[in-house]
């Protein structure tokens, strides 16, 4: 229930207040929360529901569901950036605002445009609550599957739970029950992995330092000039900046765990950026993950 709340604690409070009336044996369930603009409001697990004016809970669509409209929309937005729009204008722009204890908002709308990129988004049309739960201990048959590598690409698509064990291997491997802990280096780029900006903690580790907000390139570059990590993690890479970096820290003994979208290894390996690290021996191994129906779980494990 207290990751549910987690990822509604920052709503306009009408929309909290019926949000945090759902049984705890639904929310436990809940993997997004999505508004729509003049749609109604959407409750995802397995199961698809809705929610009634009064509060009550549907999986039919009834004519008297909890909708939001343009104004409710600006609302949500404004509330879920702290109410400073202005300071999250550039990672709204990239589709996104940080929530509280790893969970995340996707938001689109209507862009603006400035030398060819988004610059500001004027109107807001879906705001996407992910929320982000806890599973100490998940990472554990992966770890039993990698054996005693330490440089591997995790596959999966969206809530397969790729991040979630990203939290945990940062655990293990640089935790305090650790017989040899390693040097980790967390580049959270979207503030998703250790929630680190706005006054919250997610435990990532005793011996695990974080950058927050820094471009996966950048961070990885800084971390091995001044942070001298055994381990650098890192969420959904591919581009060619990205790569650059990683090549680069890989010839200073530095050791990757990153994920990486996708459905299969094939599907993966066409991208040239993560083919490039492949052939240049920056990840050892491959973990293929079940998919969102079985969240941490493993498909299989490929070897280069």
């Amino acid at each position: 229930m207290q990751d549910f709340l987690n990822a509604i604690s920052l709503l306009p409070e009408s929309i909290k207040d019926i949000l945090s009336k759902i049984p705890p044996d639904i929310t436990k369930k809940i993997k997004e929360i999505r508004f729509r603009n003049g749609e109604a409001v959407t409750l995802n697990s397995e199961t698809i529901y809705y929610i009634t004016e009064s509060g009550l809970l549907t999986t039919a669509y009834l004519n008297n569901l909890l909708k939001t409209d343009d104004k409710a929309m600006q609302e949500i937005v404004f509330c879920l950036s702290r109410r400073s729009l202005h300071t999250y204008q550039d990672m709204i722009a990239k589709g996104y605002i940080p929530l509280r204890n790893g969970c995340k908002a996707g938001v689109v709308g209507r862009a603006v445009m400035k030398n060819g990129a988004v610059y500001s988004v004027s109107s807001f049309n879906s705001v996407n609550i992910r929320i982000s739960r806890e599973f100490r201990g998940c990472a554990k048959p992966l770890i039993d599957a990698v054996g005693d590598c330490r440089s591997f690409l995790i596959i999966g698509p969206p809530l397969s739970g790729k991040t979630t064990l990203l939290r945990d291997l940062c655990r293990y491997y640089s935790g305090k029950e650790c017989a040899v802990p390693k040097k980790t280096a967390v580049i959270d780029e979207r503030d998703e992995i250790a929630s680190r900006s706005f006054g919250c903690f997610v435990d990532v580790g005793v011996h695990t330092d974080v950058l927050t907000l820094y471009p996966k390139a950048i961070g990885t570059e800084i971390a091995v000039r001044t942070l001298s990590p055994d381990i650098i993690v890192l969420d959904e890479i591919g581009t060619e900046e990205e790569s650059k970096a990683l090549l680069s820290g890989v010839n200073s003994g530095v050791e990757f765990i990153a994920t990486a979208h996708g459905n299969s290894m094939e599907e993966v390996i066409r991208r040239p950026n993560i083919k490039t690290l492949i052939n240049a021996g920056v990840f050892k191994k491959a973990v293929v993950l079940a998919g969102r129906n079985d969240p941490c779980g493993i498909k299989g494990v490929v070897s280069f």
